[in-house]
């Protein structure tokens, strides 16, 4: 079970600038959570956390892709986790993620975060950091396996780059509870970007052209600065409505009033400020809550590539 700090300060104290930038991505951050059915139970904390073997953080000082692509990684150092292992990590994972979401949304309507809010956040959100950094270095070597296996083209440390990424999405997404391995549904994600990164070295490389050609030069338009538009307003409206995003009502309202999602024809698009003053917290405040909310936004609108991430 984690540690909870002794006794959390009631009254406001000055923190470091890295501890305040800690809180500040902490807030920030968007958390989408796969809920299990045991976080309903009653001693929900003490039965996820309450595990009697420790599941063992390996060495990743074998994962060295951009010095040598041939030379596989030994099996000893590069063993994947069992089925009870991954359960065990993805259920820790998603309720540090659930409990850091509930924070977020209590901090930020607050006009003054308390001090117990603000550790319990930090507390979670190392937690939830430290489970994601466990389940990923544990499968670093099926990114491997799958970049030699890939078509596509280009450096193979960019290559590896990409599978990385889409290794932790992966982690971000995956419900423990279908019963399947975490590696068949990393295999997909992996193969999934390796594809879309091919065709965008395909891309590249034939709208580059070889000599100067003054009519394949970019075109800079003179847009206005915030512009937003229509169709991209439906989508964020559709997005918003179907909850696929898991939005806090904190963040729904922050967009309703930043992009007018639910008035009619010609809605008013507020400031920072403006938005502020009507629910009651900062810009800065405002400021975040977007940031985070358009960032599940695009997770929502990079999951319905063809492939579909979700096929078991």
């Amino acid at each position: 079970m984690p540690k909870k700090n002794s006794k959390p300060k009631k009254t406001t104290r000055g923190r470091s600038l890295d501890e305040q930038e800690k809180i500040n991505q902490a807030l920030i951050e968007p958390v989408i959570v796969v809920k299990s059915p045991c976080f309903q139970k009653k001693n929900a904390e003490e039965y996820v956390f309450e595990i009697p073997n420790k599941i063992p953080r390996l060495p990743i000082s074998w994962y060295c892709p951009a010095i040598d692509r041939a030379m596989p990684p030994k099996r000893s150092v590069a063993t994947l986790l069992t089925r009870e292992e991954e359960g065990i990590l993805f259920r820790q994972y998603n309720y540090a993620r659930m409990k850091v979401r509930q924070l977020q949304d209590k901090i930020t309507c607050a006009s003054k975060p308390k001090d117990g809010d603000l550790d319990e956040l930090l507390r979670w959100y190392d937690i939830s950091l430290d489970r994601r950094d466990h389940l990923v270095e544990r499968n670093l070597a099926l990114v491997l396996a799958m970049a030699k296996r890939s078509w596509a083209t280009g450096e193979y440390a960019d290559l590896v780059a990409e599978g990385n990424v889409a290794l932790v999405r992966a982690v971000d997404r995956f419900n423990c509870e279908l019963g399947y391995k975490f590696s068949t549904y990393a295999c997909r994600a992996l193969t999934t970007a390796f594809n879309r990164f091919g065709r965008k070295q395909l891309k590249h490389r034939d709208n580059v052209p070889f000599e100067f050609d003054p009519d394949r030069e970019p075109v800079h338009r003179n847009d206005i600065e915030g512009e937003i538009p229509r169709e991209h307003i439906y989508e964020l409206r559709n997005i918003v409505r179907s909850d696929e995003a898991q939005l806090t009502p904190v963040e729904q309202e922050v967009l309703r009033y930043r992009f007018g999602l639910f008035a009619g024809q010609n809605p008013p698009k507020l400031t920072l400020e403006k938005v502020g003053k009507v629910l009651g917290i900062s810009k800065e405040r405002v400021r975040q809550v977007q940031i985070r909310a358009l960032s599940k936004i695009r997770d929502v609108i990079e999951s319905r590539f063809p492939i579909d991430l979700m096929a078991g």
